[in-house]
């Protein structure tokens, strides 16, 4: 299997290919590829002439774009290395490590602070961008582990995690990363918490704590003390999962007792603390390593749009609120088809629906493209009706953030906005080879069709620079990437 991940920033594109084995996660072979002129023309990076090195991930520091951190190992995985760059990849310095990491984490700040988890549970920190590192702890659990909250709190070298204690039990502790033995760790919760239970996310922390057959919730709002969760009397919270916690307000989905595939969303009074029902029966389903995706979808770029899907009676369809959830409405079908002609679909009967954030069917990704820099503007692929159809992927676009739609395409199609949307580009998702692409500069109501390469080949995706602002984009796939300027 091929895999191809790539970044374009500041006129530089990074494009890493890895090549797997056919029936693990295991990374073969891969090759790193740099140009600095909009990818015009790409030279192959050498890390270490003489050695093969496969490299595993990379990561860009979100502060300072410049400095770029690789994750590689020798061919037989005995020898862990980085390498570590300041100058977006145009030379890199090796830096050998005693551990496997198995995710890298940038300070949300402070540029060359640096968290390591290996999946045996140890974390490491570095304040140097990866040359020297200190073992912070042993037993934490995978993806519980955050940097401190800016203006919430004090100390930038705090760090919040999950960790099992030498009983089997978990704890909610906090530590500096100068100094993180387990006589300087912090608990910060009274007594054990449930096992992948911790979240740190802007003013609050969440924790669960299960004793016998009843779970109780608690929050902290701007690190003072934890209090319980207060859901209506009737609610019997089975799971509950952090949706957005923006604006000074909590707004999660919570499993009840009788729910399988669904959760209802409730939103709080400002400290987390009090909840009420905002809408039932939203879509959910269980992702690998148990992880559960909630169909609900923050619109970027205008703060308190969401688009849900519910699903009463098996029959799922697409609901918007402006008011992060006061009131739901159906999505207003078109009046027109792609072609022009009326369209029999009429409310109340009849209403547009999307795949927000998977589909059921494999051959739909399910993504609806939003973005901070093009406020208003929302593509997706669905279809016409009384429901959700899985086999259908036409797509549809709004300008005027949901209020009305116009469909563009008879199918399911890779986007990408440029320019805060003053460009739209679209290349057609499909397993087989293609060579043209669309682009549209007036909002999707006319398209130009351009042949961006001589040779069809593999698209995997799209690529711009960071914030949207250029018109310059990158298609990446199996084979050579090409550039195209619009």
């Amino acid at each position: 299997m091929v895999d191809s991940t790539g970044l374009s920033f500041l006129g530089v594109i990074l494009i890493l290919t890895k090549y797997y084995h056919a029936d693990s996660t295991k990374v073969l072979e891969s090759s790193l590829w740099r140009s600095s002129d909009y990818g015009t023309t790409y030279t192959k990076l050498n890390l270490m002439p003489g050695t093969t090195i496969v490299v595993t991930s990379f990561y860009i520091c979100p502060t300072n774009k410049k400095k770029v951190v690789l994750v590689g190992s020798s061919i037989n995985e005995r020898d862990q290395m980085l390498f570590i760059s300041t100058d977006e990849g145009s030379s890199f310095q090796r830096q050998s490590i005693a551990f496997t990491p198995d995710t890298l984490v940038f300070h949300p700040k402070e540029e060359d602070k640096l968290l390591a988890y290996c999946k045996e549970g140890r974390v490491f920190a570095s304040t140097d961008l990866g040359r020297k590192w200190n073992l912070l702890q042993e037993r934490v659990t995978k993806d519980r582990i955050f940097w401190s909250v800016s203006g919430v709190d004090v100390d930038p070298d705090l760090v919040h995690m999950e960790m099992q204690d030498t009983s089997g039990g978990y704890l909610y502790v906090t530590c500096l990363i100068q100094n993180c033995s387990d006589k300087m760790v912090t608990a910060q919760f009274l007594g054990k918490i449930d096992h992948n239970s911790l979240v740190v996310q802007d003013d609050y922390i969440f924790v669960k704590v299960t004793t016998g057959n009843r779970t109780k919730h608690y929050v902290s709002y701007r690190r003072t003390e934890f209090v319980q969760m207060r859901f209506p009397k009737y609610a019997l919270p089975k799971d509950v999962q952090i949706v957005s916690t923006d604006e000074n307000q909590v707004f999660l989905a919570l499993q009840e007792w009788y729910q399988s595939d669904t959760y209802n969303l409730y939103q709080s009074d400002p400290q987390g603390v009090y909840y009420s029902i905002v809408l039932e029966n939203v879509r959910s389903t269980k992702q690998p390593e148990e992880n559960v995706l909630i169909d609900i979808l923050e619109v970027r770029g205008i703060k308190g749009v969401f688009l849900a899907n519910q699903k009463t009676d098996g029959k799922v369809v697409t609901l918007i609120t402006y008011n992060k959830g006061r009131d739901w409405e159906p999505l207003a079908p078109p009046t027109t088809d792609m072609n022009g002609k009326p369209v029999s679909c009429k409310a109340p009967d009849c209403h547009l629906h999307l795949h927000l954030r998977w589909a059921d069917n494999p051959y739909v990704s399910g993504t609806v493209h939003t973005k901070d820099s093009a406020p208003g503007l929302i593509m997706g692929a669905g279809n016409l009706g009384s429901k959700l159809v899985e086999y259908k992927e036409e797509m549809y676009i709004t300008s005027d953030c949901g209020k009305t739609w116009r469909q563009v395409f008879e199918e399911e199609h890779h986007i990408l906005y440029l320019d805060h949307g003053g460009v739209i580009v679209a290349i057609k998702d499909t397993s087989i080879p293609l060579k043209i692409l669309k682009f549209s500069i007036d909002e999707g109501q006319t398209w130009t069709v351009h042949n961006f390469t001589s040779t069809s080949v593999f698209v995997d995706g799209l690529l711009s620079e960071p914030g949207d602002e250029t018109l310059v984009m990158t298609a990446v796939g199996r084979g050579p990437c090409f550039e195209a300027n619009e």
